[in-house]
């Protein structure tokens, strides 16, 4: 019986996720985001949490494991397959050895790398959807703006990170992790535009297509943050009815003039998104390329 290096099986399973993560960018890319519809009554605010919730989830996981993990993974044993033979062995940041890839080690680049990331680009692309690309070319843009907001000053190319110093080469490695970021925003794009298409309000029915929300909440961080959204949920929920109750009903203008305001509310909130997304892109350059001109010249 053959069995094969830790090493290699890592190599062939990452492989074989990021395959995944471009199919699914083929097929689903540029799907719209559609907001959830119920047939029957209004939906109550905690089924619309609940919902929004579990799209953010189906994202994150989806671009967490198959970009996020597999893919910085694999961008990993790349690097140290290019390094020079000093660099073998040596402690990276994570306290993990170079060229000496390990099942332990996977698991807490899962947690405290693949995971995280991929929740926090579901979580701002569902907050600042609406401001990008229409599209194929949204998810691309998420991961260009986080790469350009992010990338120097939490991951993946912060130039304080020893590792850049060890491996390499520097041109390499931030051609390897930006291209990750790009189809990190892309899986998150794609599958949350794929999956709102089909998820369904939830019910008893339907609780198999909220699984995934089930997966988030074993994940404590997220399920701590779910659960107090939740809470905040039904709160204002509460003080909303409240609040309704205690007051005189009021005297609703022509419908042209209410419509006539939110166009124009819808106008200028589409502009101010968007020009605040600049701005931050804007922002975050010049630290951004100082931080790869370091990295690139080690």
């Amino acid at each position: 019986m053959v069995v094969m290096p830790v090493a290699l099986v890592i190599v062939i399973v990452c492989t074989l996720f990021l395959l995944v993560a471009i199919i699914l960018v083929i097929v689903w890319g540029g799907r719209p985001f559609r907001r959830p519809a119920d047939p029957g009554a209004p939906a109550s605010p905690l089924r619309l949490y609940l919902w929004w919730a579990n799209v953010a989830t189906a994202a994150a996981l989806a671009s967490g494991i198959l970009v996020a993990w597999a893919g910085g993974r694999l961008a990993m044993r790349i690097l140290a397959l290019t390094s020079p033979a000093s660099a073998q062995g040596r402690l990276t940041e994570a306290q993990a050895n170079i060229g000496f890839p390990t099942i332990d080690g996977s698991i807490a680049l899962l947690f405290f790398g693949g995971l995280p990331a991929g929740f926090a680009a579901a979580f701002i692309y569902l907050f600042i959807r609406r401001w990008l690309p229409a599209g194929r070319w949204a998810g691309p843009a998420l991961g260009v703006l986080l790469l350009l907001v992010f990338g120097a000053s939490v991951d993946p190319l912060r130039a304080e990170n020893i590792d850049f110093a060890i491996v390499g080469p520097g041109w390499l490695s931030v051609a390897l992790f930006s291209a990750l970021a790009v189809l990190h925003g892309a899986v998150v794009a794609a599958v949350a535009g794929a999956f709102s298409q089909r998820l369904p309000l939830p019910s008893g029915r339907d609780w198999k297509y909220y699984l995934p929300l089930v997966g988030a909440i074993l994940f404590l961080p997220v399920g701590v943050l779910l659960g107090i959204g939740a809470l905040v949920v039904m709160l204002c929920s509460w003080l909303a009815h409240v609040g309704r109750a205690g007051r005189e009903p009021v005297q609703r203008g022509p419908d042209q003039v209410r419509s006539a305001r939110a166009l124009r509310r819808a106008i200028a909130l589409s502009w101010g998104g968007r020009a605040t997304l600049g701005l931050a892109a804007v922002a975050a350059l010049p630290p951004f390329i100082t931080a790869v001109a370091s990295i690139i010249s080690r």
